[in-house]
This record gives structure tokens, C-alpha cells and sequence, in this order.
């Protein structure tokens, strides 16, 4: 898999100010960030790009099993950058960062302006990852 695309999306997105690049596949869908796999929440359902857009990542496949358990509605599908632009909730999962909500996109903030912080699906999702994968903290030595 060529991630020169990924790399340079990044490199922009640096120079831009943001910490990450929203993917599209070849039609024009939300596939994944340069460096993440990316979700939103629209009326309580969480929706993800079809796995053949983005790379299948072991956290995005844990997430989708563990929305499950949680009676979370799943649905896979093609999400327009306006859907992501508009949707209740958003957030990115990466195995380095786990599930890491979106505050904005493109300037324009993902969900309620007067919302500190994650939203509620976010918030569940992210408090039972952090009860099955709990992050371990290593002193750096060099």
C-alpha cells in the first residue's frame, strides 16, 4: 500500500494549521485521515466509510464490535464531507491514540457550538475502550 498520498496530506494539513487530513476515496466519499480511521455519529447511529476505502485498522474493527455490545447502531456506508461538516459527533481511531474526538473540520465545528468536549456516544465508546485497552504509561529512555 503507497501511503506517499497519506504523507502529503499531512504535510498539508501541518502547514494549514490542523493537526490531520480528511481522506476522500476516487469518488469523492470520506475514506479515512492520513493517519486514522474516522467516524461520526449522526442520531445516535455510529457511521464509518466502507473498509475498502480506508485501512482496515485493528481499533476501527474493535470499535464497530465494541458500539455492538453497547446496542450502539453500526452502519458502514458512503459519508459525504458535508455529512461529516454536520454531524452530531466525530471522532478518529488509531492505534497510538485510541478514540480521539473532532473538534472541527475545515473550521466549522462538529456538532453543538456550545459543547465542551466529546459528545455522549463519543464519551461511551471512549470510557470501555479505556476499561478493555488500558494505556500503559513507559518512561522514555534514551
Amino acid at each position: 500500500n503507497n501511503l506517499l498520498n497519506n504523507i502529503l496530506a499531512k504535510i498539508q494539513a501541518n502547514h494549514a494549521g490542523a493537526d490531520d487530513a480528511v481522506m476522500l476515496d476516487d469518488r469523492g466519499f470520506l475514506a479515512e485521515t492520513n493517519a486514522t480511521n474516522l467516524f461520526l455519529i449522526r442520531d445516535g447511529v455510529l457511521c464509518t466509510p466502507f473498509g475498502h476505502a480506508c485501512l482496515p485498522g485493528i481499533t476501527r474493527a474493535y470499535t464497530l464490535a465494541l458500539a455492538s455490545e453497547l446496542g450502539i447502531s453500526v452502519r458502514e456506508g458512503d459519508y459525504s464531507l458535508t455529512e461529516l461538516y454536520t454531524a452530531d459527533e466525530a471522532f478518529t481511531t488509531g492505534t497510538m491514540g485510541g478514540l480521539a474526538h473532532v473538534i472541527e473540520v475545515d473550521g466549522r465545528r462538529i456538532g453543538p457550538a456550545d459543547r465542551q468536549g466529546p459528545g455522549p456516544v463519543t464519551i461511551q465508546l471512549q470510557s470501555a475502550y479505556a476499561q478493555h485497552i488500558p494505556f500503559v504509561s513507559l518512561p522514555f529512555q534514551s
